[in-house]
């Protein structure tokens, strides 16, 4: 997946897909410029974990959950229930579906510590990417075993239950969605947040996902969707033309969240072209800096793509 309140909504999906539900007007937001000072907020979990051993005792798990959990939630957490609808009944009925993910919980827990220690490192190293980011604060919060990462005017919203054993996937996503975050601050809420709604934006929707991907690969050496970037690898010249075809048509089905319900071929391979072509452009510039300064941008994206050099070679 982007400041979420600035975006349009769009399909939920785990991997750092920052998908983004209400539109807000909002000034500029005024996090830490240091990596440092930022934040990893997971006092909801603790919460969560309070309203889990309640619950070995008690039958009624709507009123421990909303006690426990609801009612003492983040700005995070709240943010969270207003996009999502998120209810004390809708996560009754997650626990009962998928309750061998919320047991992964406690053993998450008893590693915090040292799961807050890998968060300031991975602050430090996208400092070293992105020397003039800024960083909110990134809330760890329990869903209705959705996977969601966005990020949004309180913070990066991160929900775990799908990533609670896959501390790669977690790490990925962070970043994935802090690059979100980035792009949004150097365009603009109000412009970052058109771009959902713009007619015809297929190639821009394509490219802030795969700027987001650039950057992550820049700062962990993959991306999220490495199994579409696989596939594209393995059928380039077709994907290739495929893309540029379906530009033509504006038929994003094939390359973004409706391909979350497709098995054929991995999903959201829209993400990697767009990685593909910002790679491309970035190695192709002979200043990196401004290389970079122009993915977060992207200013115009046709431009962009026929700079790149990607799609005619």
């Amino acid at each position: 997946m982007s400041l979420t309140s600035l975006f349009s909504p769009r399909r939920v999906f785990y991997l750092g897909i920052c998908l983004l539900a209400s539109i807000h007007s909002f000034g500029q937001p005024d996090f830490p410029r240091t990596p440092e000072q930022a934040k990893l907020v997971y006092s909801d979990l603790e919460h969560f974990m309070d309203a889990y051993r309640a619950l070995q005792t008690s039958q009624d798990t709507v009123a421990v959950l909303q006690t426990l959990y609801f009612e003492k939630g983040s700005p995070g957490l709240k943010e969270f229930v207003q996009r999502h609808q998120l209810t004390p009944e809708l996560l009754k009925d997650a626990l009962a579906k998928a309750p061998e993910r919320y047991a992964l919980l406690p053993a998450f827990m008893e590693k915090i510590n040292a799961t807050e220690a890998d968060y300031a490192a991975l602050m430090s190293q996208f400092s070293e990417v992105m020397p003039n980011a800024m960083y909110p604060p990134t809330y760890l919060l329990v869903g209705a075993n959705r996977g969601i990462g966005q990020a949004s005017q309180a913070g990066q919203l991160i929900t775990v239950t799908r990533v609670l054993d896959k501390p790669e996937k977690f790490r990925q996503l962070m970043v994935h969605e802090l690059s979100h975050f980035q792009q949004a601050m150097a365009m603009g809420g109000q412009q970052y947040q058109a771009l959902y709604s713009a007619p015809n934006n297929m190639l821009g929707l394509c490219l802030r996902e795969g700027g987001a991907e650039f950057i992550t690969s820049l700062v962990l050496g993959v991306i999220t969707q490495n199994k579409a970037l696989e596939f594209i690898h393995q059928n380039e010249n077709q994907l290739k033309q495929r893309f540029a075809e379906d530009l033509a048509q504006q038929e994003k089905g094939y390359w973004l969240w409706d391909s979350i319900e497709q098995e054929e071929h991995p999903k959201l391979l829209g993400y990697a072209m767009g990685y593909k072509i910002c790679s491309a452009y970035y190695e192709q510039a002979a200043d990196k800096p401004a290389a970079l300064q122009e993915v977060l941008l992207m200013k115009d994206p046709e431009a962009f793509t026929a700079a790149s050099g990607y799609l005619s070679r």
